[in-house]
């Protein structure tokens, strides 16, 4: 068993230490795993404590990675699950930070559906932003509770209609074909994500306002 005979703060990052044992380098890790486990020159060291301490030390990492990651904008579980994968953390650790962050609420997929609704349903229609609330592992559950709680029919007919009258009036400009007209911004409005019976009534309403 070897024995502890140097801990050293790291000169590049004085939040982590060097660790000596029997005068060679043994590992390196956070301060703060030193401090709860009372490491001190002199003590012994076994590979369970080092693979304990390996542990913890990834874990913190992991926990900083994500911190960061939700730092400047609300995120997504599996995007942040997505962001400790890349690093390569196991996923033992990936489960502990999840937990974590959850715990402080810091994640919050119904919040985040309900913020993601409110901001793009303005520039698109429910199927195209419920499929991208899909993409980003928001569950199907949260997503219905989001839109429930968001009044998502109101606010996209009027996004889709402010959205329609923008285009038409830009396509206007160039295309005279009434029936051609039609035709191109039923399938820009298709592409925003809008439903047939909406892109229907808006249509109506566009070219009953413009005779």
């Amino acid at each position: 068993m070897k024995t502890i005979t140097q801990i050293s703060e790291n000169k590049k990052n004085p939040d982590r230490v060097s660790i000596f044992a029997d005068d060679e380098f043994l590992l390196s890790c956070h301060k703060e795993l030193v401090y709860k486990k009372s490491l001190k020159k002199g003590d012994k060291v076994d590979p369970e404590l080092l693979l304990e301490l390996a542990k913890e030390d990834e874990y913190i990492k992991a926990k900083d990675v994500a911190l960061r990651h939700i730092e400047l904008s609300i995120k997504t579980v599996k995007q942040v699950e997505d962001k400790l994968r890349d690093k390569e953390y196991s996923e033992e650790t990936i489960e502990r930070v999840i937990a974590f962050l959850h715990e402080y609420r810091l994640l919050d997929d119904l919040k985040y559906a309900q913020t993601f609704l409110k901001e793009k349903l303005r520039s698109r229609g429910i199927k195209k932003a419920r499929f991208e609330l899909q993409a980003k592992g928001i569950s199907k559950e949260n997503i219905e509770l989001a839109m429930e709680s968001v009044s998502t029919s109101s606010v996209e007919e009027d996004a889709c209609l402010k959205i329609a009258q923008k285009k038409y009036d830009q396509l206007k400009k160039r295309e005279q074909d009434e029936y051609k007209l039609k035709n191109k911004l039923y399938t820009f409005l298709a592409g925003k994500g809008f439903e047939y019976d909406l892109i229907s009534s808006t249509l109506r309403k566009i070219m009953e306002s413009d005779e």
